[in-house]
């Protein structure tokens, strides 16, 4: 392991702790806020690779939940925005060197996965949470509190898919130059 590779981590967990907990609209109660951490974390699989983007990803989401005031999302958090940034960093990954004939397959797989995981991941939090009544459901039933939750969990996806990638084009090659 590179000495690169822990400080470039070490500056996404930051980025995206401050993403997810400086730069926020609140949504619909209960169901947290859009923000620019799905970017950031998207952004660390694709500029990091799996691995390490999985981790940047994970912790920084995770510290930005327990700072405010969601720690019973910590743990989901970590798994599905670590979940995020590897699956996106694998598609960025096996898309290398194909700028032109993979670019646009690449964009829809990207926009694909980011709302799968997302709003997957949060719906099967959701209903945990909901059966084990560490959340209020509001009078719903555990299911109807997590199906209400994945608009806003797909849109949330969508809104950092479209970031990260408009962040990632300028980024791509200053970034690649700095990193090897």
């Amino acid at each position: 392991m590179k000495i690169k590779n822990i400080v470039f981590t070490a500056i996404f967990i930051a980025l995206c702790f401050v993403a997810t907990s400086m730069i926020k609209i609140p949504i619909s109660v209960g169901w947290g806020y859009v923000h620019l951490g799905d970017s950031v974390v998207m952004l660390a699989g694709m500029l990091l690779g799996p691995v390490f983007g999985a981790i940047a990803g994970g912790a920084g989401s995770a510290l930005a939940d327990f700072a405010g005031g969601y720690a019973h999302y910590m743990i989901p958090t970590l798994l599905v925005k670590a979940a995020l940034a590897f699956f996106i960093g694998l598609v960025y990954k096996s898309f290398s060197g194909q700028v032109k004939s993979g670019g646009f397959f690449r964009i829809i797989y990207h926009v694909i996965v980011a709302v799968i995981i997302v709003a997957g991941g949060y719906f099967v939090t959701d209903l945990l949470l909901a059966n084990l009544l560490i959340v209020d459901a509001e009078g719903a039933t555990p299911m109807a509190y997590a199906a209400f939750g994945l608009p806003w969990n797909a849109l949330q996806a969508l809104f950092g898919a479209v970031v990260s990638i408009l962040l990632y084009v300028p980024l791509k090659d200053p970034f690649e130059n700095m990193y090897e």
